[in-house]
């Protein structure tokens, strides 16, 4: 591009070190060029966090491309890039990205040979203490400002502060033992060779996406929840739905007023905002599920809810039948003719050779299997 003059030429207006002219026949003024173009750029920098303002202020882009159509380049012998420079140029940037994803998985793969477990979970507990730590100073200066139980007890108040104060004491020292056997946390790699730095990366990105489907969801459950409830006459209908359209529209809220992130804000070990992790909720999510002490809970927790859940299927375990009561082979009714009796114990010899004949009730013969 020609480097652009001190004074445009009449008609000619210079935006971030471009110059522009309107083309033949344009009705869009200056002012309006410059209005759009902010426009479009406010929409589509907004949409990379928010990708449903493409949706929402759809009408809104289409007329700012419109007028932003009627305005050209003016620098002198500006030429636009041909389609085929154009795919040239994004091939060089596919190849560089290329090479730079080949160095990081060979970066890590390097990395790996250092991996110690013990270190990493070291980290994780000097993450999980410096926040326990965090959330007693808190609780400390509640009580010392007296913003929490204003009315308490003057002498059961200073026997809380004195066990805070114990515990927060223990907590720093545990924190400070952590530190010197953990080092640089940044430089503490996990089993894959990744380090904290590229965990928040992805961890950012799958947020991000997350984020994009819940609003989106939620948006449509509440859209349908709504509509549900203006057309119901029913009282006992239009509460139930109240009941759901309260939750779903504080999580929407919620989901909302998150503004775009950066890496550093990211959880290195889950998908979620670091500000999101602590001790109270709300406004916390919760702990970490890979801080050790945390999981350590969580695990205990989960197994007794089976131990619970076992007992409770043993109570209600169905009882087991008794097994059937025994039956002759066959039965020879009394009163018959010999004769009959003598065919009938011939075919079943040759049926059941080893059964033995017992006498059953109302004298009838039955034979059973032999007791051996």
């Amino acid at each position: 591009m020609a480097a652009t003059s001190a004074t445009p030429p009449e008609g000619v207006i210079e935006i971030d070190g471009m110059l522009w002219k309107p083309k033949p026949g344009a009705t869009t003024t200056a002012e309006e060029f410059i209005a759009a173009r902010t426009l479009f750029g406010e929409i589509n920098r907004d949409s990379r966090w928010n990708p449903w303002i493409l949706d929402e202020r759809q009408a809104e882009l289409d007329e700012a491309i419109t007028l932003m159509d009627q305005w050209t380049r003016a620098e002198p012998g500006h030429r636009h890039l041909a389609l085929k420079q154009l795919e040239a140029r994004w091939e060089r940037e596919d190849r560089k990205l290329e090479r730079e994803r080949a160095a990081a998985v060979k970066q890590r793969e390097e990395r790996k040979q250092h991996y110690d477990p013990q270190r990493t979970q070291a980290r994780l507990s000097l993450i999980e203490n410096q926040s326990i730590l965090d959330h007693l100073q808190m609780d400390l200066d509640a009580f010392r400002d007296g913003s929490r139980f204003s009315a308490m007890d003057p002498g059961k108040r200073q026997k809380e502060m004195a066990e805070l104060e114990t515990k927060f004491e223990r907590i720093q020292e545990n924190v400070k033992g952590l530190e010197a056997k953990v080092g640089d946390p940044e430089e503490v790699i996990d089993e894959n060779g990744w380090l904290p730095r590229e965990r928040r990366e992805e961890a950012l990105l799958q947020y991000k996406y997350n984020r994009e489907f819940a609003v989106r969801d939620l948006r449509k459950q509440l859209s349908e929840l709504q509509s549900t409830y203006k057309a119901s006459k029913d009282r006992k209908e239009r509460s139930d739905l109240r009941l759901k359209i309260s939750p779903a529209q504080r999580k929407l809220d919620n989901l909302l007023a998150v503004s775009e992130l950066a890496a550093e804000q990211m959880c290195s070990e889950c998908a979620t905002p670091i500000f999101k992790h602590g001790w109270v909720t709300p406004p916390y999510d919760g702990p970490c599920p890979a801080w050790p002490g945390w999981a350590k809970r969580i695990q205990g927790a989960r197994e007794m809810l089976l131990a619970a859940g076992e007992a409770n299927k043993q109570r209600h375990k169905p009882a087991v039948p008794p097994p059937p009561k025994p039956e002759p082979l066959a039965v020879i009714p009394s009163g018959l003719p010999i004769a009959e009796i003598t065919a009938r114990l011939t075919e079943l010899h040759e049926q059941f050779p080893d059964a033995e004949v017992r006498r059953g009730r109302t004298n009838r013969w039955e034979l059973w299997p032999a007791k051996s």
